[in-house]
């Protein structure tokens, strides 16, 4: 039996794993039981990972020994920009590593942030061999569409870590539409507003008889409901009185505490009018003489909104972008799917609604649309049936620096991919046995307004007058948008495939490490996984063998076909399942408690 894939939503404050079971894409509930896995980690006192909602348990009493919201920063560069970044977001400071990327000081150990996320791809890993009973290992991970290159590398090099073989990265606006457009037979322009915890996209898709063609994107990758929580939380700091405002604002424990009120009120505002805030035992933990003192007030939905106008124009503005790089009127729109637990909130669906002149659909779930789009792009990349195709955009522009301090672009944004683009380009100066070629993506003219992913470097050039000395340059940028370079030496027929130097992906012995580190810990929960799978079959057995009692009586009592038939179904399913139990099969005791669960819940087996 061929190994099952699987779709991953690696998201900013929730992740999410689905499947495609029987035609049509399901999530996979975590082992705690929900169908989302809060994108937290921590390490608790005796140096245990805890992934989810335990570590938001955690979190509650040992603040400094979790992390959140790290995928803002997975893949970037740790700038002194990036520290101030995340200093306003997040109370834990980000760490420089040894090849610039950021790190998280977690209960005392300092861990990159593509051992963060593959801790929390890990957990989605298990979760899915639980519900299997077997291994799993195949998946399409989804990522913003405005990732850059260093950020796309960063979540494969966590998949990696996380024992997992990732068939494709998929934009997460492209990966909502295709759960879309196939649940309703869509068939029109769609509009994917997706604002997660941490990114905001916008894409607009032409969706016409399975074919998904992006037609245009953009976004912001600093933006999300962690920066509407950040809004609430610094209101929130402004009320504590003033001897103690300072030590808050600087305390982990207290800041996490607001954070924390935060988010439920923000929840709150999207059904209700008011919120009462009321937060104790706020203050410096670290004092030996610690004073505390708490903040409690009211939250009207008419005052976030205000606080949150600022943030709210930083959307619109996308859309505004995102509209005239596709060429198209907002009332061109058939659709616009929101995607993503902000769009829940009412400020963000009247504004949609009143950009584009149409409510906003409210068919796909905002918080699952993304992982389920992925499930079915994963099992189309595996049977390929045809049923539909990606045609995807770059997300930014790519090009070289150039004197002057410009770019020439070699790759303009919302060029579709794959493809590859080349140039020639000559040294700064005559007799140079090396050159170092600057890579930028972004969309300013100059180095200075744009991104740089790192040098390609092309060493023992023939010495030589300056016109004379050619180096191609070409750039292949795949379908998940991932960048490989190449330089030639025009002159000598010299070529080289290079890398980009200032990508802060880990040393190649660093990352081998915490893969191995992440397989021993795979196969020893996965063997805690199934003792309780079978524990949970023998619960499951228990309830239906009760169910099948009732359903004999009843057969007795008013006998007809349905009725027997019932009776049979329910009894051959006990019996399967206790000869799995008894084999201790656990892919078999998966799909025993699988089917139980349904017929229990009063679904077709």
């Amino acid at each position: 039996m061929q190994e099952p894939v699987i779709g991953i939503d690696l998201g900013t404050t929730n992740s999410a794993v689905a499947t495609v079971e029987g035609g049509r894409a399901r999530i996979i509930p975590s082992r705690a039981g929900g169908r989302l896995t809060p994108s937290v980690v921590g390490l608790d006192g005796d140096g245990e990972r805890v992934v989810g909602t335990p570590a938001q348990r955690l979190a509650e009493d040992q603040p400094g020994s979790v992390v959140w919201a790290t995928k803002r920063f997975l893949g970037r560069r740790c700038t002194p920009e990036l520290l101030q970044e995340a200093k306003a977001l997040v109370p834990y400071p980000l760490i420089p590593g040894p090849t610039g990327d950021a790190r998280v000081n977690l209960g005392g150990k300092v861990m990159p942030l593509t051992q963060v996320a593959a801790m929390i791809l890990g957990e989605l890993k298990l979760d899915a061999q639980a519900h299997f009973g077997r291994k799993v290992s195949r998946c399409v991970i989804t990522v913003p569409a405005n990732f850059d290159d260093n950020q796309r590398s960063a979540t494969r090099e966590a998949a990696s870590i996380a024992g997992l073989e990732v068939l494709r990265l998929v934009n997460e606006p492209t990966a909502a539409a295709l759960a879309y457009g196939l649940s309703t037979s869509f068939q029109g322009n769609a509009l994917v507003f997706d604002l997660g915890g941490g990114t905001f996209d916008v894409s607009i898709l032409e969706v016409r008889n399975g074919v998904f063609e992006v037609r245009a994107t953009g976004g912001d990758s600093t933006l999300g409901g962690e920066d509407f929580d950040q809004r609430i939380v610094q209101w929130l700091v402004a009320q504590v009185e003033e001897p103690m405002r300072e030590a808050v604002a600087k305390d982990t424990s207290s800041l996490r505490r607001l954070k924390v009120a935060a988010e439920v009120a923000k929840r709150e505002l999207t059904e209700k009018q008011e919120s009462l805030i009321s937060v104790a035992a706020l203050g410096d933990y670290t004092s030996t003489t610690r004073r505390l003192t708490g903040v409690e007030t009211v939250l009207t939905r008419a005052f976030f909104e205000t606080l949150s106008e600022p943030l709210s124009r930083r959307c619109l503005e996308v859309c505004r972008t995102v509209m005239q790089d596709a060429k198209m009127d907002p009332h061109a729109v058939d659709v616009v799917l929101l995607v993503g637990g902000m769009t829940r909130v009412p400020l963000v669906r009247r504004l949609v609604a009143d950009f584009f002149g149409r409510a906003p659909s409210t068919e796909v779930n905002p918080d699952e649309a993304v992982a389920l789009g992925a499930a079915i792009h994963a099992d189309e990349l595996v049977r390929q049936s045809g049923a539909a195709l990606l045609l995807d955009v770059a997300g930014q522009s790519l090009g070289v620096g150039v004197l002057g301090g410009r770019v020439k672009k070699l790759i303009v944004k919302n060029t579709q991919v794959p493809v590859v683009a080349r140039d020639i380009f000559l040294p700064s100066r005559s007799g140079q046995a090396e050159v170092r070629i600057p890579i930028y993506q972004g969309e300013g003219e100059f180095q200075d307004d744009n991104h740089k992913l790192g040098e390609v470097v092309l060493k023992n050039l023939q010495v030589g007058h300056r016109a004379e000395t050619q180096i191609e340059v070409t750039f292949a940028l795949s379908s998940e948008s991932i960048l490989s370079v190449r330089a030639v030496d025009l002159k000598t027929g010299v070529a080289e495939q290079v890398r980009l130097e200032a990508r802060p992906s880990l040393p190649a012995p660093e990352a081998a490490k915490l893969s191995q580190e992440q397989a021993r810990y795979t196969t020893s929960q996965a063997w805690e996984d199934s003792q309780q799978g079978q524990e949970k079959l023998r619960r499951l057995l228990e309830k239906g063998e009760k169910l099948a009692r009732l359903l004999q009586r009843g057969a007795q009592e008013n006998p007809s076909p349905e009725a027997q038939a019932a009776v049979t179904t329910i009894r051959t399913l006990l019996e399967s399942s206790r000869a799995a139990l008894e084999a201790g099969n656990p892919e078999q005791c998966a799909n025993a408690a699988r089917q139980l669960t349904q017929v229990l819940s009063g679904r077709q087996a």
